[in-house]
């Protein structure tokens, strides 16, 4: 047995790494993992909001800039489109001023308004639009979307300058005159006045256009009052008119030389006045020729031959219509020719005594059956 053990060297654990001459060791450099750069994220105005405070303050320069260029936009647009409208307003003005005056057709030295149109321009040569314009009345549409009132106040500028006077305006309503303008010059009057919103002309009197027709008001009241005083007999209810006709006087129907249609005649109680509605041809032509067909029936069915005296053009509520005379020497007769569109039929209106009012009254009542009571 040994005297003395031999006793182990522990094994020092050897290390990594390298030496130098002084002994000091030096460990490996450890390996260090790549970091990956963040890319900077473009804006989104579609993109969730962030919350971080940098981030909001961008999405409000980005908002606000959004908004400038919008409303700059806008505005720009706006600013184009006004300066465009003021440009036609400037050429529609010069070409307006530059423009030739166009004169109402029937009257001396009366200027048409701008861009209106005479009614019956198409219809010049019949002769009841003939007298229509010799006895110095006229009519004109005016163009669209203007008012009564434009015209009314173009006239105010205009008819001063050439010598007119305004003397009275009417407004419609009223009970004592008849609606509408009121001029004189000189010994002269003119009514200016709307019907169916078109622009009527009537050369007057310098009484009738300073008192405003009162005197004709006056009169069509005191025969509307006597009318209305008396009981009322209604026309037959297959029959094509609708009258409320005074007791007074005897309704009869007989057979016309028109087709199937039938005539009716008005006769007044202890008078030989008397007012027959006579259908003479389908209507659409010159109200002229029904009247001249008509006086040429009267002439076939008897003795006397018949003739027209005068026609003149009218209008009831329901369209255009004639008012006139006709003669066979010794008796003259007021006749009317009105068109009726419930039926399509024209008929001649026949007052046998020259001024019965009872024919105004008729004319001015008498309405198609189609038409709201």
């Amino acid at each position: 047995m040994p005297l003395f053990k031999k006793t182990k060297k522990s094994k020092r654990q050897k290390t990594k790494g390298t030496t130098n001459p002084t002994g000091r060791v030096y460990m490996p450099k450890s390996k260090t993992s790549s970091v990956r750069r963040k890319e900077k994220r473009k804006f989104n105005l579609f993109k969730k909001r962030n919350n971080r405070p940098h981030a909001r303050r961008r999405n409000n320069r980005n908002f606000s800039r959004i908004l400038f260029y919008t409303s700059f936009s806008l505005i720009f647009a706006g600013l184009l489109y006004a300066s465009v409208l003021s440009v036609i307003r400037m050429r529609s003005n010069t070409t307006d001023e530059n423009a030739e005056v166009e004169y109402v057709v029937g009257l001396d030295g009366i200027p048409s308004y701008p861009g209106s149109v005479f009614i019956f321009k198409n219809n010049v040569k019949e002769i009841s639009v003939a007298n229509f314009i010799a006895t110095g009345n006229s009519a004109y549409r005016l163009p669209l979307r203007t008012t009564t009132a434009q015209a009314y106040e173009y006239y105010q500028e205009r008819l001063p300058e050439l010598g007119w006077e305004n003397v009275l305006s009417v407004e419609v309503g009223s009970e004592e005159m008849k609606e509408g303008e009121y001029w004189v010059k000189g010994s002269t009057g003119l009514r200016i006045y709307s019907k169916f919103n078109d622009l009527w002309y009537e050369t007057l009197t310098e009484e009738e256009a300073i008192t405003g027709l009162r005197a004709k008001v006056v009169e069509e009241t005191e025969r509307e009052l006597l009318l209305a005083s008396q009981d009322y007999q209604e026309l037959l209810p297959d029959f094509p008119w609708v009258l409320k006709v005074p007791k007074e006087y005897i309704i009869s129907y007989s057979s016309s030389t028109y087709e199937d249609f039938r005539s009716v005649q008005f006769r007044k109680i202890g008078t030989s006045d008397s007012i027959s509605v006579v259908p003479i041809g389908e209507a659409g032509g010159v109200l002229d020729n029904y009247l001249r067909e008509y006086t040429e029936l009267l002439s076939a069915g008897g003795e006397e031959s018949w003739t027209i005296t005068n026609t003149i053009l009218a209008v009831t509520s329901y369209g255009r219509a004639l008012r006139g005379s006709i003669t066979n020497g010794p008796k003259d007769h007021d006749v009317a020719v009105v068109s009726n569109s419930y039926n399509g039929v024209v008929y001649v209106m026949d007052a046998n005594t020259s001024g019965d009012p009872f024919l105004d009254y008729l004319f001015e009542n008498m309405e198609p059956a189609d038409m709201e009571r």
